[in-house]
């Protein structure tokens, strides 16, 4: 399987992409946007889900989000969720410009973090005719937090906006570590996917704990109109399947497979198992005439 490098706007800044074409492209063919979840880049973990859905001849442009990766950006590794939320969207806008995609026949597929900016692009874009999201993001539940932790959150939001150098943070740990994510096998799990990807920092600023805190992909979503697809994690410690079930009941057409895993050992264990779903919920909505 081939990719091809793309750029497209978002915000005022070039962001890298790589779109999958399906082999013997002869007519438009429907197409997916894919990004990576929490301080990821867009050689982790996507491509076995773009091989799957070339093969069921379905394009995929998957991106990098500004500040990551080969994204334009400043500065680094710095989590703005609105805009990656934003950029989902510009992403669809250079899909509806190829003529040789299909712009009637187009979904948005997340995992974790991307799940979430997935829902909510398919609660506020009309493009979307399917969305598949795997343990999504639906909102941080702050009453769980140290207040203390929140404020240093938003002190390091505030001094990087006053134009200083931002603090960091690893964005995986060890249990033990200092660190956004140290359950789940997060450790071994960044080691595992970040083998092909040479961009991938295991950083991100601060101050994206604070937009990770008043982020609430989940607010809206009883309007989605398109069938939406998800598989939860009935272990998962980091997007607990209990939130997400409350949320993901607003939306009218929805179907949810729950497998018993944590949140990153569901790709190390049940990998093909998601790739399959995710394949044959795309085929069966995007393959239908509008």
């Amino acid at each position: 399987m081939a990719s091809t490098s793309v750029t497209f706007p978002s915000d005022g800044q070039q962001l890298a992409g790589d779109l999958y074409l399906p082999d013997g492209l002869t007519t438009p063919v429907p197409a997916v946007v894919m990004a990576a979840g929490f301080g990821g880049v867009k050689e982790m973990l996507m491509p076995p889900y773009a091989a799957a859905l070339n093969e069921a001849g379905i394009a995929v442009l998957a991106f990098d989000y500004a500040c990551f990766g080969g994204s334009e950006g400043e500065p680094r590794q710095h989590m703005d969720l609105d805009a990656q939320q934003r950029s989902y969207r510009h992403a669809l806008d250079y899909l509806t410009d190829r003529p040789d995609i299909d712009t009637s026949r187009l979904g948005v597929f997340g995992t974790s973090m991307s799940g979430g900016h997935a829902l909510a692009l398919a609660a506020s874009d009309t493009r979307v005719r399917s969305a598949v999201v795997l343990i999504p993001f639906t909102g941080l539940d702050t009453s769980t937090l140290d207040p203390g932790l929140l404020d240093m959150f938003e002190d390091a939001a505030r001094r990087q906006a006053a134009g200083e150098l931002p603090d960091m943070i690893a964005s995986t740990g060890k249990p033990g570590d200092i660190a956004a994510m140290t359950s789940d096998g997060a450790w071994e799990w960044m080691e595992r996917m970040t083998a092909d990807a040479p961009t991938y920092r295991n950083e991100v600023t601060l101050a994206s704990l604070w937009n990770l805190a008043n982020y609430h992909p989940a607010d809206n979503l009883g309007v989605i109109t398109c069938p939406v697809h998800a598989v939860l994690a009935t272990d998962d410690a980091i997007t607990p399947a209990s939130a997400a079930r409350l949320a993901l009941t607003e939306i009218e057409r929805l179907e949810i497979v729950e497998i018993p895993q944590t949140h990153f050992e569901l790709f190390t264990d049940h990998l093909q198992e998601t790739i399959d779903l995710t394949s044959r919920w795309f085929a069966h909505d995007l393959h239908t005439t509008p």
